[in-house]
C-alpha cells in the first residue's frame, strides 16, 4: 500500500468507496492506441464492462445488473454532476477524490448497494462540480437507507 492510499483510506467514512484522482494509459480496444484517461473516464470504461458478470451468482442469486458510478447532487433536468472532494491529512497535504457507488442489482434477491450516498458527504468539502452528466437509463433510484449503528 503507498502512503498516498494510507492517507486517503484514513479520511474515508466508514462504508465509503472513494477514487482518487488520476491519469493512466489505456488502450482503447477497437483502434489498440493509447491514451491516457482521467479517473471519471476510467469509471465510465469500467462500467461498459460490467454487464459481463450479469448471471453470476452472488449471495445465492444472479446479478442482473451493476451500476459503478460517482456521485454528485441531481440536477432540475434529471442529470447529475460529479463532486470532486479535497481532503486534508495531518499533515496539512490536500488530496482531491471522489466518492464511488456500487449498486448490485439481482434477480430475485434484495440489491447490495456499496459506497456511501452523495447527502452522507456533508462534511467533505467539494471543491468542483464536474459538468451534469444524463442519468444513465436503467440506473435504478437507491432508496434512502437507515444508518447503521455499531453493535458492541
Amino acid at each position: 500500500m503507498t502512503i498516498e492510499l494510507a492517507r486517503m483510506i484514513e479520511q474515508a467514512r466508514p462504508g465509503q468507496v472513494i477514487v482518487g484522482e488520476f491519469q493512466v494509459p489505456m488502450p482503447d480496444l477497437v483502434t489498440g492506441k493509447v491514451s491516457k484517461i482521467d479517473s471519471i473516464q476510467f469509471i465510465e470504461k469500467t462500467q461498459e464492462t460490467l454487464s459481463s458478470l450479469k448471471g453470476l451468482i452472488l449471495s445465492g442469486d444472479e446479478i442482473d445488473s451493476i451500476k459503478c458510478y460517482l456521485t454528485g447532487a441531481k440536477q432540475v433536468n434529471g442529470a447529475y454532476n460529479i463532486k470532486r472532494y479535497r481532503i486534508a491529512d495531518k499533515h496539512g497535504r490536500t488530496r482531491d477524490v471522489f466518492n464511488a457507488k456500487i449498486n448490485i442489482y439481482r434477480k430475485k434477491a434484495e440489491p447490495i448497494f456499496l459506497g456511501t450516498q452523495d447527502l452522507d458527504l456533508a462534511e467533505y468539502q467539494a471543491v468542483e462540480r464536474r459538468k451534469a452528466r444524463a442519468a444513465k437509463s436503467g440506473r435504478k433510484a437507491q432508496p434512502k437507507r437507515p444508518r447503521r449503528r455499531p453493535s458492541n
